[in-house]
């Protein structure tokens, strides 16, 4: 198209001017057209306004920063939101989840080069195995360990780390699945007292703890956590053999927070916690998950 090598410039002098509070205007007199005419271009080659694209590239060099172990005061003034709230406001309103879910299940990666091609922005988000359901309030017994990121650069790093430190928990999970012997068996592995400013969090793993087990004495060492239930979004992984299965989680969580939460009409429910659900399917020789994710319906 005629105008593709105009956008594309204008690609190329934003990523340029990344740091730098980029207004349309003089970017149209650099294309030699006026202002409305460039927004319509832009629009219709790369699927969002303008101003959208911008936040969004400054978002993505701004994560990639803070992976790096920068502070998050510098690194929110250094692309132009002021604030750590204000930066952690502009990623929710543009993703529909805080920074921090990103940090804790994706790997961040440096902003590739944008091309017309690789950019534009589809609406409606993908097609994934996902249940809108309503879950109900439940316990969870386990053991927590907490980390600072970028230490642990996110939750993958974790078995690595309590190898580290001799915890052997295989064993500790089949110790509370022999206590908890009422209870349907499933795994519950989670993320909370999540601080974004100094970019703190503690994991958990457990199982969860039906009714008919209340009474059953905790035992000496574990942490019982209270999941609220409510309205969730399930997503199962795909059923693959076990050498594939341990990245078939990673790779999950990058659909859903690259794709399926930014163009849907839910958005993350931060009053509530996301979780990873392992159940009989966990085992043998070819397996799968699921990600539960609280959601809400956009405001």
């Amino acid at each position: 198209m005629e105008y593709e090598p105009m956008i594309q410039s204008v690609l190329d002098e934003i990523d340029k001017r990344i740091t730098e509070n980029i207004g349309v205007d003089e970017l149209a007199r650099m294309a030699n057209y006026s202002t409305y005419h460039f927004r319509r271009v832009f629009i219709e080659l790369i699927g969002t306004p303008f101003r959208n694209y911008v936040t969004r590239r400054k978002l993505e060099y701004a994560l990639f920063d803070l992976s790096q172990g920068k502070r998050i005061i510098d690194v929110a003034m250094d692309y132009g939101f002021e604030t750590h709230t204000g930066f952690t406001k502009a990623f929710k309103k543009l993703y529909g989840y805080p920074p921090s879910l990103y940090r804790l299940h994706n790997t961040v990666s440096p902003p590739v080069k944008s091309t017309i091609y690789n950019v534009k922005i589809k609406h409606g988000g993908i097609n994934m195995q996902v249940q809108i359901k309503e879950i109900k309030p439940f316990n969870v017994v386990g053991y927590t360990s907490r980390h600072r990121m970028p230490g642990v650069t996110n939750t993958s790093d974790i078995p690595a780390f309590w190898e580290k430190i001799n915890l052997e928990y295989e064993a500790a999970l089949s110790t509370l699945h022999n206590t908890y012997t009422q209870s349907h068996h499933c795994e519950i592995a989670i993320c909370i007292d999540i601080d974004e400013e100094h970019e703190c969090f503690t994991y958990m793993l457990g199982v969860g703890i039906d009714e008919a087990d209340a009474a059953v004495s905790q035992r000496p060492g574990t942490y019982l956590h209270q999941m609220q239930g409510g309205l969730y979004a399930v997503f199962t992984t795909p059923l693959v053999s076990e050498a594939q299965y341990v990245q078939s989680i990673p790779d999950t969580w990058k659909q859903i927070l690259d794709n399926w939460l930014p163009g849907s009409e839910y958005e993350y429910d931060s009053t509530r916690v996301d979780y990873e659900y392992y159940d009989e399917r966990d085992h043998g020789d070819q397996a799968q998950m699921d990600i539960c994710v609280p959601i809400r319906k956009r405001r």
